[in-house]
């Protein structure tokens, strides 16, 4: 559930700064006002995308983040991806070796972990941010 409101955050992030004209630097107070939650959560998605070189940033007055230029072309998987700590499913229980679904049940949720985890950046890779963003016109 985490990731999903990672994903969520980041997503915002993403389309906030697409509707901006190319010149206008956004805040992190401004984006938090829109998403409703504390600047300093908006901060860690705008440095995970940041690393991902989806956004670029300035520094001091005025500053803020925009959509990076070197980077035309970013898809809804590229913003899943950057907000990624694990694979879809993470953790875990301690089953009992001795069962016969125990034994096998984590390396069995594993592969369907990552299947599905494959099937949703498949997905996300085919829709573009400017094509998600012209929905909220």
């Amino acid at each position: 559930m985490l990731h999903n409101l990672r994903f969520a955050t980041a997503l915002h992030i993403m389309v906030l700064a697409q509707l901006e004209e190319s010149n206008q630097w956004l805040s992190s107070e401004y984006i938090a006002s829109s998403i409703q939650v504390n600047a300093s959560v908006v901060r860690k998605e705008i440095a995970s995308l940041k690393t991902a070189s989806l956004l670029t940033s300035k520094e001091g007055k005025g500053g803020g983040i925009r959509i990076n230029p070197e980077n035309p072309t970013i898809t809804l998987a590229d913003i899943y991806i950057s907000t990624k700590q694990t694979d879809f499913g993470g953790k875990f229980n301690s089953p009992n070796p001795a069962c016969i679904v125990g034994k096998n049940i984590n390396s069995k949720l594993q592969d369907l972990y990552q299947e599905v985890d494959t099937d949703i950046v498949q997905r996300l890779e085919k829709i573009t941010l400017a094509d998600f963003s012209k929905t909220f016109n």
